[in-house]
């Protein structure tokens, strides 16, 4: 399985990167910075993306993608095979089960859903 994260400030997407390839060594794990955020949803054509944006950057969309943006009032919008929620509060036990669904999901599943 394949995570991007490319959110700013620039400590948290490297933080939240090392954390998810320590605490789930089998996944993939590309820290971008969010310019470049485009050519690498592309390039890499991840299961899951945590990002400062929206998915705005293919023709079809993810089937995983979180946009984290930690300092507003709702810092994190998940879409997750076309299911929506937001959290009010995230830790890194959100952000890792957020991994891991997906990963069980893509397992699983062939048709996610998009977001």
């Amino acid at each position: 399985m394949m995570v991007i994260v490319a959110i700013e400030p620039r400590t948290y997407r490297l933080v939240i990167g090392e954390a998810i390839q320590s605490l789930r060594p089998h996944v993939e794990v590309t820290v971008l910075n969010p310019d470049t955020l485009g050519a690498g949803v592309k390039r890499l054509d991840p299961t899951l993306v945590f990002a400062n944006r929206p998915d705005t950057f293919s023709s079809t969309s993810r089937a995983a993608w979180v946009e984290f943006r930690p300092y507003e009032e709702t810092p994190a919008r998940i879409c997750l095979a076309g299911r929506r929620w937001e959290l009010e509060k995230v830790d890194l036990d959100d952000l890792l089960s957020i991994v891991d669904e997906t990963e069980e999901l893509a397992r699983t599943t062939r048709e996610l859903g998009n977001c």
